[in-house]
């Protein structure tokens, strides 16, 4: 019998989220491109929680936190071991891998992990959980949803879930195939951005605590939010950038600059970018902070790049003062 309630005699079972603002007591979907740290940023949730150590400043919430991990991938118990058997107080529990579909095994599987007092459940990956399913497919997406269901909403066992990113540079760390897998999940977090010093872009996101992009860095040894430039180099940038975009507009060809493409090309021409693609973000970028700008039908220095009395110049694109010209182009008279 289906049971009805109305809505001022339900009583609101509050459950905290074991990580406030990032890991939900329900499903977490932790999706990123392969080797961007999907797998690292797992275990260091999984320590912050044994631990109770706030990780990337949002605060834990309850204590005893034990770990089940189930992964797919070979050599996954090995990787895991490795990484955190120091850190992890024996507080992390193998689960074996399961490739079954049977509601009954997982069932069962929820039942031992509830009475080991297991609080979290990490599943790496979901394509080894769906097996030949396919994910772009709804109704098989839901097959999997059924089968994890029970172990947060019976058992109270928390599961992070996670799957791979979408292919392309603006993926952004966005789940792949069917847009059920993320509507399933409570909270997201999304990996993207991926750079060789550890530097990472993780993104929060869920319908309780709004959204929030944290720029990282992701190691084995730790996970923390990356520390902004010194004042000291923030101020050399500035002051570089203007005498590079002075350079540019007295070696620059007056015929390209005519247009924003035309001014991307010749900034690749002249090695300021490595394609004429990145030429034309950087040419963007000199717009958006005022050093170019266009007038009269002719790109020329913008208003925060030189004083008014500056901005005239014998060549026919009328873009630089003769302060700036080489040596030796433009005859002077001194005195």
């Amino acid at each position: 019998m289906i049971k009805l309630t109305r809505i001022d005699e339900y009583v609101d079972e509050q459950q905290d989220w074991p990580i406030e603002g990032f890991l939900c007591p329900w499903l977490t979907l932790l999706s990123g491109q392969p080797k961007h740290g999907k797998s690292l940023l797992a275990g260091h949730i999984a320590i912050s929680l044994i631990q109770e150590i706030p990780l990337l400043g949002h605060k834990i919430s309850g204590n005893n936190h034990k770990i089940a991990w189930l992964g797919y991938d070979g050599g996954w118990k090995q990787e895991v071991r490795e990484r955190w058997l120091e850190k992890s107080m024996s507080q992390i529990i193998f689960c074996d891998s399961l490739r079954s579909l049977d509601s009954n095994l997982w069932e069962q599987l929820a039942v031992r992990l509830k009475q080991e007092g297991v609080t979290l459940l990490i599943i790496d990956h979901l394509y080894g959980l769906a097996g030949a399913l396919g994910l772009n497919d709804a109704e098989h997406v839901a097959v999997i949803a059924n089968l994890l269901r029970p172990f947060y909403e019976e058992f109270g066992i928390a599961i992070l879930l996670l799957t791979q990113a979408s292919k392309g540079q603006f993926s952004n760390g966005r789940a792949a195939h069917s847009v059920a897998i993320e509507g399933e999940a409570r909270a997201l977090i999304r990996i993207s951005d991926k750079k060789k010093n550890g530097a990472r872009k993780i993104e929060l996101i869920s319908n309780t605590s709004g959204e929030e992009s944290i720029s990282v860095r992701l190691t084995p040894e730790v996970v923390e939010i990356r520390e902004s430039k010194s004042p000291i180099k923030d101020e050399k940038s500035q002051r570089e950038s203007p005498d590079v975009v002075r350079d540019f507009l007295v070696k620059a060809n007056a015929d390209e600059l005519i247009s924003w493409s035309g001014v991307g090309r010749e900034i690749h021409r002249l090695g300021l970018s490595a394609n004429k693609t990145a030429g034309r973000s950087m040419s963007t970028r000199w717009r958006e902070q005022g050093l170019i700008k266009k007038e009269s039908g002719v790109v020329v220095a913008g208003d925060s790049l030189l004083p008014p009395e500056f901005l005239t110049s014998p060549y026919t694109n009328t873009n630089a003062s003769p302060d700036y010209l080489p040596s030796g182009v433009y005859g002077r008279v001194d005195g």
